[in-house]
């Protein structure tokens, strides 16, 4: 093949902990030698990549184009020039952009970038108001081709000089590539680019993307397979007759009408709570149900789309349709002999609200075998009087104080029992439901009528004083943990040292649950709902939780070696 003319630029590295200083850029010739970026010397297609030409104008390097906002300097480290990019105001897009031509024949490429930045933080628009790299493919007439390309993201803490490396397959059609290093509207930051070079493709890497694609296209035609015999399945378990035993309160048990012994266990099927149409519900219900052998689904619902108000940015929504979704939920499980939980998932202190969905929630379900009522998903910022009596309380909004009215949780059980339903209730504790140990103290509540109280805690990997904070009311009462679990990506508001390895800490929470016999629901039964138990919509357990929970409710028993 023919190409094009280019210049052919070599990248160098040399990174010195030197002061940072505005000069005058030296010339490249008297640059310490140093290792290219890339691992070979392969000639990179961006013009002044390295960025030791001359300014064409303030704050323009040769071969770019710069924005018009913020501020843009040469600088210079090491005898080595790199550009700076500087938000000076919060929203402000600081941007220097090259339309870059490609070779005729060229299938993929390598991006290469060097890179540090202090105190970027995000802006109004989010996640994506941060310091990234955008590249697109244009055609010879201007327009865009092929999907959008994966940004590369330049994490706010590199302080110190770092690489970033991504592969794009280039579209049939495209004739240029446009780069666009920016710090892209956040509310502050600088943004240091020393480098950046693109590189043709290694014949290896496009083969191995080559084979990934065939391998995701089986995969993808397996899935719609599956897809298919799961509807089948599906159907067949929202037909089937109910199952459920009714389940009453006994001491510190759950007992059958036969007078069995149950212990619920199970998963979080979530995303109800946050999209008024859920992701895969159905087919998570039949998953966790039928493969992995759930006795219990704890099914987190939202208020507001419950009556078809929406929140946020959804305005309104179909509420028929979404409590349709919940009836499916209710069906698939009682077939199964199985129990639902459904969670009213809110946080702080409750309030009118939440007794008005346990009125006409209870009703709709009232007296089914198979559901049981979980009154508040996480209270807290409130006390024990509060929790259980409620009343007035004094909080902060948006800097200013205001009064709110607590519903207390003796109120939604009464508002439940007021619509005829006798089914379970199940109460959260304080400090996002963790602590319970206020009903051995006298805060316990009171059921007139109805199949029983339980209490439901939830406990993650940070968390300490398992006994004082439940098991002792354990003793006394059925307990359900409705959340509980751990991941290898730490949770951000949480200090990293207080965050114990999943690998130490799942098997001895297990072991726990199943020592003292706890009810029990994993959390979550999503890919992206965070400690995941499932790595994809394939449902393929994760390693580092998944695994662990579908072989306890396959009867695997796990020995609990250090109490928290």
């Amino acid at each position: 093949m023919k190409f094009r003319s280019f210049p052919r630029q070599f990248s160098l590295l040399c990174i010195a902990a030197a002061s940072l200083a505005l000069g005058t850029i030296l010339d490249a010739k008297n640059k310490e030698p140093a290792p290219p970026l890339s691992a070979d010397l392969t000639p990179s297609y961006v013009v002044n990549g390295d960025f030791s030409g001359r300014l064409i104008a303030p704050g323009q390097p040769e071969g770019w184009e710069r924005g018009e906002e913020g501020t843009i300097q040469q600088m210079e480290e090491g005898r080595r020039p790199y550009m700076r990019l500087i938000a000076e105001k919060p929203n402000q897009l600081v941007q220097i952009t090259q339309m870059m031509p490609l070779p005729d024949g060229l299938e993929g490429l390598v991006v290469h970038t060097r890179f540090r930045n202090e105190n970027v933080k995000f802006g109004k628009g989010g996640w994506l108001c941060d310091a990234r790299a955008r590249f697109r493919f244009y055609d010879a007439e201007g327009n865009t081709v092929g999907k959008k390309l994966k940004d590369i993201i330049f994490y706010s803490q590199a302080q110190e000089w770092s690489v970033l490396n991504r592969d794009y397959l280039i579209p049939e059609g495209a004739a240029s590539f446009k780069i666009n290093l920016c710090l892209n509207r956040p509310a502050s930051g600088t943004l240091d680019i020393d480098e950046i070079k693109v590189i043709a493709m290694p014949a290896e890497r496009l083969q191995e993307l080559e084979e990934q694609r065939l391998e995701a296209e089986r995969k993808k035609a397996a899935e719609a397979a599956k897809k298919i015999a799961d509807q089948k399945i599906i159907d067949e378990m929202l037909q089937a007759e109910p199952k459920s035993k009714q389940l009453g309160v006994y001491g510190n048990k759950l007992i059958t009408s036969d007078h069995e012994t149950v212990i619920l266990q199970g998963v979080n099927v979530v995303s109800l709570e946050w999209s008024p149409k859920g992701e895969k519900i159905h087919r998570s219900m039949k998953v966790a149900l039928k493969e992995w052998h759930a006795n219990a689904i704890r099914l987190p619902v939202n208020h507001s789309f419950w009556f078809g108000n929406g929140k946020g940015k959804i305005k309104s929504n179909d509420a028929e349709a979404y409590r349709q979704l919940v009836d499916d939920a209710v069906a698939m499980a009682a077939g199964e002999g199985a129990y639902l939980i459904l969670d009213l998932h809110s946080y702080g202190a409750p309030q009118e609200f939440a007794r008005t969905f346990w009125l006409d929630a209870a009703a709709r379900y009232a007296n089914n075998p198979a559901v049981l009522f979980d009154l508040y998903n996480e209270p807290h910022g409130i006390g024990w009087d509060h929790w259980r009596y409620g009343g007035e309380k004094e909080v902060k909004k948006k800097g200013k104080k205001e009064t709110i009215e607590v519903v207390g949780m003796q109120a939604l059980a009464d508002a439940v029992r007021s619509t005829g339903a006798r089914n379970i209730i199940i109460a959260g504790g304080l400090s996002y439901a963790l602590n319970i140990s206020g009903v051995l103290e006298g805060y316990e509540l009171k059921d007139s009528g109805g199949f029983g109280i339980m209490y439901a805690t939830h406990f993650y990997n940070w968390h300490r004083g398992w006994e004082k904070h439940f098991l002792k009311v354990a003793e006394k009462y059925p307990v359900l943990v409705g959340e509980f679990g751990a991941d290898t990506k730490k949770m951000s508001f949480i200090p990293s040292n207080k965050q114990e390895s999943p690998y130490t800490w799942v098997p001895d929470a297990l072991g726990m649950v199943q020592k003292y016999q706890l009810n029990w629901t994993a959390f979550s039964f999503h890919p992206k709902a965070t400690p995941v138990l499932i790595k994809d919509w394939s449902y393929e357990p994760t390693d580092f939780w998944g695994k662990f929970v579908k072989e306890a409710l396959a009867g695997k028993t796990f020995e609990l070696k250090k109490m928290r």
